[in-house]
């Protein structure tokens, strides 16, 4: 790593910076236009369903597929200064009468103290009937005993006296107690109460709505809060009424909606009126109509020409921390893609909203986004220290690349040349295996061909003669046979375990079969053979194929065993394992060799090849079977010294 490439890698990491920053910039400034243009254009539209909805709220209207404008608190519609929804605001912008508050008399005290801690209703009851006989009881305390006569009518479930009692109350003018702020909505509230108690469900509806008109067609709102709680109520306990109708459903739960946000927007309103005219009287501090106006924690939107038409106004309350985390998460997404630029987006307090303040890093740019005046971006110098960091680690992380590069050339040129020579090792076996096998299968067919041409022509007179051919060409024929089948089982092997017929059987009295069928082989040849068959030493396979197995490992030892010589044979049970084993005295193994003596094809030495026929697929075929029945193969061998093939299988019970 030259001291030149160093000085490239910080020429070209500064360069890269610069770049980097500008674009980011561009970006922040493109993405807050863009999702500010979004909130501006659903605020279009959510005030255009506004100016649609029925100018009445007894007419109900549509407001269920109104949609709230996320960042947006309340959107206010004005046309020539006139205020045009909430409609309702139009009229009600006055906060109402005051009203003196009343307080209780001794008497009064003590009687809802002993309300209060369960004393007894009849005689609580007793006691305020009888007050009004006193004439020194002023209006106050008149009042104040006809509300406890009829919380107690209530309280007993006596509906009907607590109705003769609270409509005149309620015809009265608005009176102000000392139990609420507002009495006349108590009042309502404990009559639609009242009406539910007594299941008179269509009664209760219609006097939700004469309540409902009668405070349209007031002058002047008195208090909301409890206004909006009433109706709240109401409309919520008529949606549960069971027998509603879907269209009566559908209507409660428009008016609920719209009453509900009219209300709301009309709170909003009568608490920052004074910042409210001063917006709409203002002119648009920008060329597309859209300005911005904060007092305290306060922020409007105002919208006018030419975002919308003619002399419509929209004045929208912002809701500061929703319309902060819309923002900031369009901008963190941008943000990601450039993590390597250090920069911050700060508040008008100065409180950090994005990115991060570096401690000793130089300001590059400061810039105020549109739209939003309390937000400052600000883009800082990169340190040398860490542009001197990044040179080094991009110059390792290249050598890295190019050295990684050359290894993994190396190791590919490498397996592929052992794979190569893999693959001409397996063509030579299997060109071996046919010239092996070609020549297996002519030499008994010469001999069955030229005795029985001898036999068919009459050349042979003699009954011995005839009886000797007759059993050298059986012999040819069973070795034919047995190379026929070694070359069928390999095929059926290469199928898989779906080739398998699987069944329980005794491995013993298989192995047995084997071992009759092969003894005269070995005898006549001179070997002397030591058995051990357990009985009942049961495994779950398939009987071809490990008569199979068995039969490739006997005929080797017989094979590859030179007389005098011995064989033994093993078939027992041992814990949980049902065991297999051949041992011989014969030529034995080269530790070199018995790595490969299971593969495909493979036949030890050529000299022993030479000696002794074979396709090279015996012990193949018993590492096939051996791994399809989950059974373990061992092999203990030394040359000259003879072999120990032992598998170990399942036992079954």
């Amino acid at each position: 790593m030259s001291f030149r490439n160093i000085q490239n890698e910080n020429y070209l990491i500064q360069k890269n910076f610069e770049e980097n920053r500008a674009s980011l910039q561009k970006e922040l400034e493109d993405a807050l236009e863009r999702e500010q243009a979004k909130i501006f254009q659903e605020t279009k539209a959510a005030s255009l369903f506004l100016y649609e909805l029925p100018k009445s709220l007894l007419e109900f209207g549509n407001a269920a597929s109104f949609k709230d404008v996320q960042g947006i608190e309340a959107i206010f519609l004005f046309n020539n200064g006139t205020l045009v929804y909430p409609d309702i605001s139009s009229k009600l912008l006055s906060t109402g009468r005051s009203f003196s508050d009343t307080k209780p008399t001794l008497v009064e005290k003590a009687l809802f103290q002993t309300e209060r801690e369960g004393g007894d209703l009849q005689e609580i009851q007793y006691s305020r009937e009888t007050l009004p006989r006193f004439p020194l009881l002023q209006l106050d305390g008149q009042i104040q005993n006809a509300l406890g006569l009829i919380r107690l009518a209530y309280k007993s479930k006596q509906y009907n006296r607590a109705l003769r009692m609270l409509i005149p109350l309620e015809n009265g003018p608005s009176l102000k107690g000392y139990l609420h702020s507002n009495l006349t909505r108590s009042l309502n509230l404990l009559h639609f109460e009242i009406l539910v108690k007594m299941k008179k469900h269509q009664e209760a509806e219609e006097y939700c709505l004469a309540v409902l008109k009668q405070f349209l067609q007031e002058e002047r709102i008195e208090d909301i809060p409890s206004t909006k709680f009433f109706f709240e109520s109401a409309f919520t306990q008529i949606l549960s009424f069971e027998n509603l109708s879907q269209e009566k459903r559908e209507a409660f739960w428009n008016l609920r909606s719209n009453f509900n946000r009219q209300l709301g927007y009309t709170d909003i309103l009568v608490k920052n009126k004074d910042l409210f005219q001063n917006v709409l009287a203002s002119d648009p501090t920008s060329k597309d109509g859209i300005s911005f106006r904060s007092e305290g924690n306060v922020t409007l939107l105002k919208m006018s020409y030419p975002m919308l038409s003619g002399n419509q106004v929209v004045i929208a309350k912002i809701n500061n921390d929703t319309y902060r985390e819309r923002i900031l998460d369009k901008l963190r997404i941008v943000a990601q893609r450039w993590n390597n630029v250090p920069f911050s987006i700060t508040d008008s307090r100065d409180s950090l909203l994005l990115g991060a303040v570096p401690d000793s890093a130089n300001i590059l740019l400061q810039t105020t986004f549109n739209g939003i005046p309390t937000w400052e971006l600000s883009l800082y110098e990169k340190d040398v220290g860490e542009i001197r960091k990044e040179s080094r680690h991009r110059m390792l992380l290249m050598y890295g690349l190019l050295s990684f590069s050359l290894i993994t050339v190396i190791f590919g040129s490498f397996f592929m040349l052992r794979f190569i020579v893999q693959e001409h090792k397996l063509l030579a076996m299997k060109a071996n295996f046919l010239s092996s096998v070609s020549h297996e299968l002519k030499t008994p067919l010469t001999s069955i061909k030229m005795f029985a041409e001898m036999m068919a022509r009459g050349r042979v007179q003699k009954t011995e003669k005839v009886q000797e051919y007759s059993g050298l060409i059986g012999k040819e024929a069973s070795r034919l046979e047995n190379l026929i089948g070694a070359i069928l089982n390999y095929t059926r092997m290469e199928h898989g375990t779906g080739a398998f017929k699987w069944e329980k059987l005794d491995f013993s009295v298989c192995a047995k079969k084997v071992f009759e069928a092969v003894e005269d082989i070995g005898v006549e040849k001179g070997l002397s053979f030591k058995t051990r068959f357990e009985p009942n030493v049961y495994v779950m396979g398939d009987y071809t194929a490990l008569y199979s197995l068995a039969q490739n490992l006997i005929e080797n030892a017989i094979k590859y065993t030179n007389a005098p010589g011995d064989i033994e044979i093993n078939v027992y049970n041992e814990d949980d394992r049902a065991v297999f084993s051949v041992i011989d005295t014969g030529v034995g193994i080269a530790a070199s060799e018995q790595k490969n003596i299971f593969n495909d094809f493979y036949r030890v030495g050529d000299e022993m090849t030479r000696s002794t026929k074979g396709s090279g697929l015996g012990l193949a075929i018993v590492k096939r079977v051996a791994e399809t029945h989950k059974a373990t193969i061992s092999l203990s061998s030394k040359p000259g010294k003879g072999s120990n093939f032992t598998i170990r299988f399942r036992k079954v019970e």
